[in-house]
């Protein structure tokens, strides 16, 4: 099974979290790795781009939590209450990124394959509630972990300049093949939303052909690891 993760032009290789406020949200299906488009503002306009569906519609599992509350290595509530914007985050073995198989973030074996459009629960349907939710809630903050990108021109699903925002809002490691340049510890995706009182909401996301049994070094599969 293939699954195909694209990046813009000229796009820069930088994980790290983004902080701000959400604007809108839409399902973005054109192409052939649909995602769901966030605007957010903080001290630029961002757009964060979820995961959705794979190449193929068959291969992406999640898991989401209308409660987290776990702590992690980012220190969310912090981050949540501090400035807006993209901050960089060390990825590797001494990284402070999230890693869904070393933090205890959630059970992995809970992932499961959630459809992203349709009727009854989707993942479209759980973020478009969750959007309008932040919206209607002053004190709402989206902090989102991925790979940072920058283009030139206005934004195709928001219309701001120059265009830029967070992708890779997924697992970051296990990969083979062509993806294998993208193995790493401490550097997975995730989507959070907290709300005014504290209450928080996670997405995590994986691809079924990435394995979880990885380098605690290099994030490669075992089996892989050394080749």
């Amino acid at each position: 099974m293939s699954h195909k993760r694209t990046k813009p032009p000229g796009s820069q290789r930088t994980y790290g979290i983004l902080v701000g406020k959400i604007q809108d949200g839409q399902m973005d299906a054109s192409g052939k790795s649909p995602h769901y488009e966030i605007w957010v503002k903080a001290d630029n306009d961002y757009r964060i781009a979820v995961n959705v569906q794979s190449v193929d519609g068959s291969d992406v599992v999640a898991l989401f939590d209308p409660n987290f509350n776990l702590p992690t290595k980012l220190d969310l509530p912090t981050r949540a209450a501090g400035a807006g914007g993209f901050t960089e985050v060390q990825t590797g073995p001494n990284g402070n990124g999230l890693d869904y198989l070393r933090d205890n973030l959630f059970p992995i074996d809970k992932m499961a394959s959630i459809p992203p459009e349709g009727a009854g629960v989707t993942l479209a349907n759980l973020l478009d509630a969750q959007i309008e939710r932040a919206k209607a809630d002053d004190q709402a903050v989206v902090l989102a972990c991925g790979e940072f990108f920058r283009d030139q021109g206005s934004d195709n699903t928001f219309g701001f300049s120059p265009e830029r925002g967070v992708h890779d809002i997924h697992m970051m490691q296990g990969n083979s093949g062509n993806f294998a340049d993208d193995n790493r510890v401490n550097g997975d995706g995730a989507l959070f939303i907290r709300y005014g009182g504290g209450e928080t909401v996670a997405l995590f996301t994986r691809f079924t052909v990435q394995d979880i049994t990885t380098d605690n070094r290099t994030g490669a599969p075992i089996e892989k690891a050394g080749q």
